[in-house]
């Protein structure tokens, strides 16, 4: 689980690789549900998330993300 503040630093991040308003990333927030979320924009997420926290994430947790709340919990582990 992540504290309140890297819950906000994540969202920021998805939001600005994304390129949408971080109120409108949710736990349900996917790529069939926010267009933006291509394939190429998975990777530069994943790259910026791993930038940001310090973290190195697998090729299986990068692609087992299917959803905002997939990264979180991901992150969340690595954080501890």
């Amino acid at each position: 689980m992540l504290t309140i503040d890297n819950e906000t630093k994540l969202k920021d991040i998805v939001a600005e690789t994304l390129g949408v308003d971080a109120d409108e990333i949710e736990d349900t927030t996917t790529p069939a549900t926010l267009p933006s979320w291509t394939s190429f924009n998975h990777l530069t997420l994943m790259s910026a998330v791993e930038e940001a926290f310090g973290l190195t994430l697998s090729m299986e947790e990068m692609t087992g993300v299917k959803s905002y709340a997939d990264l979180a919990a991901t992150v969340g582990r690595h954080l501890g």
